[in-house]
C-alpha cells in the first residue's frame, strides 16, 4: 500500500467515525430540542456515514488493475459513488425544505432555541475541522472521495453555523417584542440552509453525470494534455497529433492518434522511445493515467 493509498484510507475513516458521532449528536439533540434544522444536521452527517463505509470499498476497487470481467479497470464506480452522494445530498436539503415551507405555513414551531445553540456551535466546530483536514488529504492525494467528502462537511458546517446564530439570536429576542416571531426561527433557518447548500449537491451531480457519459474533461485538464504532448512532438514536422480524453474519477485516459508522414521511417524502436518520452511528460499531471499511442499513416 502507498503512501496516497494509506493517506485515502485514514481520510475516509476519519469521516465515517466523524459522521458517526456527529450523528447521534444531532439525532440526541434533536429529541431535545424538537428542531428540524438540528435533525437535517444529523441526517446529513447520517449520509455521510453511510456513503464513507461504501467509499472505503471502492477506494480499494479503483486501485485494482483490469482483469476478465472489467476490461478497462473499476474507475467508474468512483463517479458513481460521487453521483449517488450528491443525489442523496440534494434529496435531504429538498425534502427538509418542503418541510420548513409547512411548519411555515402552519403557524411555526416552538423549540429549545438555548441547546440547539449549544449543539449548533460543538458540530460547527467537529465539521470544520474534519472538513480542513480532508479538504488537506485530498490535495496531497488527488482523491475525488476525498475532495467530495471535504464539500460534504463543509455542508455541515456550514449549517451548524447557521442554525447556531439562528438559535442565538432567538434566544436573545426571547424577552422581547419579538418573541411571536420565535416559533419561525427554526423553518427559517432550514429555509436558509437549503437555498445555500443545494448548489454544491448539484454541482457534485453535475460533474459526475458528465464524467459517466464520457463527456471531455474541463478545458484546463486538455490543455495540460496537449502541451505535454506538444513539448515532445512539437520540435519535429513528421507528425500530425490527434487528442482524445476522457476521465472517470481520478482515472485519466488519454488516446493519442499519431498520423506519420510519408517520409518517416516506422521503426517500431523509435515509435516507442516516442510512446515512452510523451508517457514521462505526461506523469507530472497526471497520476493515474491510462495512455494509448497510436501510430498511423491514415488521417483518418
Amino acid at each position: 500500500m502507498d503512501d496516497h493509498e494509506k493517506l485515502e484510507k485514514r481520510g475516509l475513516v476519519l469521516s465515517i467515525v466523524g459522521a458517526l458521532f456527529m450523528a447521534s449528536l444531532g439525532f440526541g439533540f434533536a429529541l431535545l430540542t424538537s428542531s428540524v434544522a438540528v435533525l437535517l444536521d444529523g441526517f446529513f452527517s447520517l449520509i455521510g456515514f453511510a456513503v464513507g463505509l461504501v467509499s472505503l470499498r471502492v477506494s480499494t476497487l479503483v486501485r485494482r488493475p483490469d482483469d476478465e470481467v472489467y476490461h478497462f479497470g473499476y474507475a467508474a464506480y468512483e463517479p458513481m459513488l460521487n453521483l449517488t452522494k450528491g443525489l442523496l445530498m440534494a434529496f435531504v436539503t429538498i425534502f427538509a425544505l418542503i418541510s420548513a415551507i409547512d411548519v411555515v405555513l402552519h403557524g411555526g414551531r416552538t423549540v429549545q432555541a438555548g441547546w440547539a445553540s449549544v449543539y449548533a456551535w460543538i458540530a460547527a466546530g467537529g465539521c470544520f475541522a474534519i472538513a480542513v483536514s480532508q479538504r488537506m488529504l485530498a490535495r496531497r492525494t488527488r482523491s475525488p472521495l476525498l475532495e467530495v467528502d471535504s464539500k460534504n462537511w463543509l455542508i455541515d458546517g456550514l449549517m451548524s453555523v447557521a442554525v447556531g446564530v439562528a438559535f442565538l439570536v432567538a434566544v436573545l429576542l426571547a424577552d422581547t417584542s419579538y418573541a411571536h416571531l420565535l416559533p419561525y426561527a427554526d423553518p427559517a433557518v432550514v429555509i436558509i440552509l437549503v437555498i445555500l447548500s443545494l448548489p454544491i449537491p448539484f454541482k457534485i451531480v453535475r460533474d459526475n453525470w458528465r464524467q459517466m457519459l464520457g463527456r471531455a474533461p474541463d478545458e484546463s485538464v486538455q490543455k495540460k494534455a496537449t502541451a505535454a504532448v506538444q513539448k515532445i512532438l512539437e520540435t519535429s514536422e513528421d507528425y500530425d497529433t490527434k487528442i482524445r480524453l476522457d476521465q472517470l474519477g481520478r482515472l485519466t485516459y488519454l488516446q493519442l492518434y499519431v498520423v506519420v508522414k510519408g517520409s518517416v521511417d516506422p521503426d517500431l524502436d523509435r515509435l516507442d522511445r516516442c510512446r515512452s518520452e510523451i508517457r514521462d511528460a505526461l506523469k507530472g499531471d497526471f497520476d493515474n493515467l491510462a495512455l494509448d499511442v497510436i501510430f498511423t499513416r491514415d488521417p483518418r
